[in-house]
């Protein structure tokens, strides 16, 4: 689970977030006690094929989505569906009635899909490019 967030983070979350950012994300993949804490407390749920994780999400109990992700060999098998539709459903059997998130641009279609409301953060400059960010707020 360390190895396939970190992974994300340094390939795929490159290109979405800011140098720093992708330090911090990396630093928490090898933090062994935040792990430990986060799969006692919080929703975690994999998807794996042949032993493999093909990706994951974490949601605590106020229906806060901290993580979602597919790895980048994954993307486009319905994976993240499967994984979302699994999501909602223990939001709902465990009486979560507002799920929340952060969204990068290259999400942001998905969780339109999702019937996600999406709300524009900030646009801040990152490597000389634009990098809009977003809220997204679902209620179920």
């Amino acid at each position: 689970m360390q190895r396939l967030f970190y992974q994300t983070v340094t390939t795929y979350g490159a290109v979405l977030f800011s140098k720093e950012e992708v330090k911090i994300y990396s630093r928490l993949a090898a933090n062994k006690i935040y792990w430990e804490k986060k799969f006692k407390k919080d929703f975690i749920y994999n998807a794996k094929m042949n032993g493999e994780i093909l990706g994951s999400f974490s949601m605590d109990t106020n229906g806060n989505i901290e993580y979602f992700f597919v790895h980048m060999n994954y993307h486009g098998k319905g994976i993240a569906t499967e994984l979302y539709n699994t999501l909602e459903e223990i939001a709902k059997e465990s009486n979560i009635k507002t799920l929340t998130t952060q969204i990068h641009l290259a999400t942001k279609a998905f969780f339109e899909k999702k019937e996600f409301e999406i709300v524009k953060n900030e646009v801040k400059v990152v490597g000389g490019n634009e990098i809009t960010s977003y809220s997204g707020v679902k209620h179920l």
